[in-house]
């Protein structure tokens, strides 16, 4: 029987997990939630399931693979990484890898603050202001390498890809002085399997963020 992952009908926290998956080629299902109708969003769909699936601590996103029944995006991934060989081989691997996992999750959440912050959009205005002090570090990390450790892929780049494609979606023209990034994502997007999925309906751009956030939920 093929795993479940299950997770709101956006990108999110999801999509790298999701990404992970298509190209190891496993195959699963994609269970997707949705919200309802403004101005409320509820979350009924979803809750009607929350206890029936079988989870310890039950939420958003999941994945469940026979015994497997786990919860909390960092740590499905961390564990589809080790299965996957896209995991640090080595302590000095380990050490990289946990500081740049955050350090891409920071960049992600960062910019979902600004664009949900009841200051919107003076708060957007601020974080472009500094859109460029963020960027530059992973700039400078990328100078020489095809992907964040180097010559082989790990499950953060599956995050970075994220962070910075947010990034990128919200203001682009910042990214004209970053070609080692932009090369990078484009990269990203070419890997077997990922190229394919991002070409067909099965994956969108959009929503990136939840319908009650200022920006990310329909593409501009």
């Amino acid at each position: 029987m093929a795993p479940t992952y299950g997770y709101w009908d956006l990108r999110g926290l999801g999509q790298p997990i999701r990404n992970l998956l298509i190209y190891k080629g496993v195959q699963f299902e994609d269970k997707r939630y949705k919200f309802g109708a403004a101005p409320d969003y509820d979350r009924e769909e979803w809750l009607k399931e929350k206890f029936t699936l079988g989870l310890r601590f039950p939420n958003l996103p999941y994945y469940i693979d026979g015994d497997v029944k786990m919860t909390q995006s960092m740590a499905i991934i961390r564990y589809l990484a080790r299965k996957h060989d896209l995991a640090a081989r080595n302590e000095k691997e380990t050490q990289e890898l946990d500081m740049l996992e955050q350090q891409a999750r920071d960049l992600a959440w960062n910019l979902v603050m600004a664009v949900h912050s009841p200051t919107y959009p003076e708060s957007r205005r601020k974080y472009e202001e500094n859109m460029e002090n963020a960027l530059r570090p992973w700039d400078e990390l990328l100078q020489g390498k095809l992907w964040v450790l180097g010559d082989r892929l790990t499950y953060v780049d599956f995050l970075s890809y994220e962070a910075l494609d947010w990034n990128y979606e919200l203001n682009a023209s910042v990214f004209q002085g970053f070609p080692i990034l932009v090369a990078y994502l484009k990269r990203f997007e070419e890997l077997p399997n990922i190229r394919q999925y991002f070409s067909s309906g099965k994956y969108s751009k959009y929503p990136i963020l939840g319908p009650m956030v200022k920006w990310g939920f329909k593409k501009p």
